[in-house]
């Protein structure tokens, strides 16, 4: 065996194999240095440095994986008769140099995106990263364009092109240099090498290879998130969508919670709850209410993008992050302790449609299933018109096919507003909130036959644009504030005046409405999609905050509720609960939650993204397969404290969530396996 130019090529694929390790070192410390905060810094030190130890196992399983080809040159070199070491040495160091470059490349774009993905999501790459490639193509490219550093990105490149060629270079020479080593000394690197590399692969020479709870080493969420690299991170968020995709088999649903039977979840769910919640199809029923018989209200629902209750806290006459909807709140209720559904804006929307915790189904094979669940149905049974109206395209994520089969007479998008309102001004993501409005106004006005309107608006999103007739009111932030934001100023300002005009045009539609005959008989209700998470870093103490959205309802004199407490724990589950009894007389409608204005109501949690719950005791959070769990820190529920794990609270929390999961998730699957049969 020619030991000499094995050892050659070993010693100098090791020596390209180090910068790698630099690379993926000099990245985590970037995040640290950028998301990392003072109180992780001051009480994190020693688990730090262990997550980066543990960092280091899933960045050289990363290496070696972008390794392989460089394996096979260092096999084949044992065998290459001696005359031809030149001519192999040329080989080898021209491929290492060029593919180590383009992998190179590959490992710092999935850095980068992953940075920048923390920095907008506050998690590294998540399921939310696939539902990129099914967006609006242009949009997005228009939200990268404005929103991101192109420029230092451009020179991160050029400064890791340009190290890996010196590196690269350095390397090549030593590779022609002769060596006087003892034979045995290549004999035992013979011998090491490839098993070494193999266990670099694994991670781990235990039983299992890197998973997601060799990141579990400290209670801290952000040092076990430091744990990951980009790759890993991919790859468990692929394997996450896998899992997470749509095969509605319910016995193995109910196997994989540890449940037998359908009974089985729902009885679980219910507790030690005398109250009749729902029925075996999870269907439950408004009373009886002549009033409503007689006088059924219009209803529009507005799902608001990006609306934060973070920014609702953070409002003041300097920082005006409302406008005029501050002086329209004391006409509405306020629950100010809630939290959405999801995340991202497709996933918050079919759960408010169908109550699904299986997204995206507008783009699977199941789009066309009209689920039973349909929040359109309860209005269809009492006589209403039914509407979906957004700025937005209405082919967005294939919306408009999987909503025609979810009983709504009327889908209607940006291209009738523009029809409607020929000056109507548009953006990257379609036409701006106030032309929405005022088209759902005159929608309203058409005739008296009751209607339900869903409308979801697009103005608070990346790349923040305001249209030009709306006049800005004064945003000024403090120096304190300028060191909070994680964004540059103008961003953030950006995001500021966006959050600040769909606010206003929430208000001035509510006001106008208000003060019409319409005001007597129309209720409106409102909600943000999610929290933006852009601007502000948010602490696992702050989780509920980070996951925070405001609940707004307009409601006319006569159709008042007699009980409201605007503290209570919700969430976008509770929402429709709370309109259907509201609105509607003896109206069958699918469980999701409870009515946010009744005083019986046991036990009120809140959910979110069915990975994080909270209640008046504490939260559980579910991150990266790891449960945390947390008391609060304060009454006023927007800092959260670490909790035991292990304590009575936090597994009744962890078992109510699942048990909530998987009987709405059975529930769908009923559907989806009722409508396949039929086809």
């Amino acid at each position: 065996m020619n030991l000499t130019l094995f050892r050659k090529t070993v010693w100098n694929g090791l020596c390209y194999f180090l910068f790698f390790v630099l690379l993926f070192a000099v990245g985590r410390f970037v995040f640290l240095w950028s998301y990392g905060s003072s109180e992780v810094f001051e009480n994190e030190k020693w688990k730090i440095g262990e997550a980066f130890l543990v960092g280091a196992r899933f960045d050289v399983s990363a290496i070696c994986y972008g390794f392989l080809p460089l394996v096979l040159f260092w096999l084949t070199s044992l065998f290459v008769p001696k005359k031809g070491d030149a001519g192999f040495s040329r080989i080898y160091a021209t491929f290492s140099r060029y593919y180590l470059l383009f992998v190179a490349i590959v490992f710092v774009t999935l850095i980068i995106i992953d940075y920048f993905f923390y920095q907008f999501f506050q998690s590294h790459i998540n399921l939310l990263f696939f539902g990129i490639f099914n967006d609006d193509t242009t949009a997005v490219l228009t939200s990268v364009w404005t929103d991101y550093p192109l420029f230092y990105i451009a020179l991160v490149y050029i400064f890791v092109i340009l190290a890996w060629l010196y590196w690269s270079k350095r390397i090549k020479r030593n590779l022609v240099k002769p060596t006087k080593t003892r034979a045995k000394l290549y004999g035992l690197i013979g011998l090491l090498i490839f098993p070494l590399f193999f266990i670099g692969m694994r991670g781990s020479v235990g039983v299992f290879t890197l998973r997601r709870e060799h990141t579990n080493i400290s209670k801290n969420e952000f040092v076990n998130s430091l744990c990951y690299n980009a790759l890993y991170s991919l790859k468990f968020a692929n394997s996450e969508r896998k899992e997470n995709a749509i095969h509605p088999d319910i016995e193995r649903e109910l196997q994989a919670n540890g449940f037998e039977h359908v009974a089985d979840v729902q009885t679980s769910y219910k507790g030690e709850s005398e109250r009749n919640l729902f029925d075996e199809n999870l269907f439950t029923q408004t009373n009886h209410s002549d009033f409503l018989a007689q006088n059924p209200p219009n209803v529009v629902f507005l799902q608001m993008e990006s609306m934060s209750n973070h920014y609702f806290d953070l409002n003041t006459e300097t920082l005006n992050l409302l406008g005029d909807l501050s002086g329209e709140l004391p006409n509405l209720y306020y629950f100010k302790n809630s939290l959405s559904a999801y995340n991202g804006t497709i996933q918050t929307l079919e759960d408010f449609l169908i109550g699904t915790p299986k997204t995206i189904i507008s783009q699977s094979v199941y789009f066309d299933t009209p689920f039973t669940s349909s929040i359109a149905l309860p209005f269809k049974s009492k006589g209403y018109e039914t509407f979906f109206l957004t700025g937005a395209s209405i082919s967005w994520r294939n919306i408009d096919n999987m909503i025609k089969h979810q009983k709504f007479d009327v889908i209607q998008g940006k291209n009738f507003i523009q029809e409607k309102f020929p000056n109507a001004e548009e953006f990257a993501w379609g036409v701006h909130d106030g032309y929405l409005f005022d088209y759902i106004r005159e929608t309203l006005k058409e005739s008296t036959t009751p209607k339900f309107i869903f409308g979801l608006t697009i103005s608070n999103h990346t790349p923040f644009e305001v249209p030009s007739y709306y006049k800005k009111k004064t945003i000024a932030m403090s120096e304190e504030m300028k060191k909070k934001i994680r964004v540059d100023e103008q961003t953030a300002y950006a995001n500021f005046y966006s959050h600040q005009y769909a606010a206003s045009e929430l208000a001035r539609f509510i006001k106008e409405i208000r003060n019409s005959p319409l005001g007597e008989n129309t209720i409106i209700v409102a909600s943000g999609d999610h929290n933006i998470r852009q601007v502000f870093e948010y602490t696992p103490e702050e989780g509920f905050l980070k996951r925070s959205v405001p609940i707004l309802m307009y409601i006319p004199e006569k159709y008042k509720p007699a009980f409201f407490d605007g503290s209570v724990l919700a969430s976008h589950k509770d929402i429709f609960p709370t309109i259907f009894n509201l609105a509607l007389s003896d109206a069958s409608y699918f469980y999701t939650g409870d009515n946010l204005f009744d005083p019986a109501v046991e036990h009120r949690f809140a959910l979110n993204d069915y990975s994080f719950i909270a209640d008046e005791k504490g939260a559980v959070a579910i991150e990266n397969n790891q449960s945390y769990y947390y008391t609060w820190a304060n009454q006023e529920r927007r800092k959260l404290q670490v909790g035991d794990n292990t304590s009575s609270h936090a597994l009744y929390l962890q078992h109510k969530m699942q048990s909530y999961t998987t009987m709405k998730t059975v529930e769908i699957y009923k559907s989806i396996n009722q409508h396949q049969k039929k086809k």
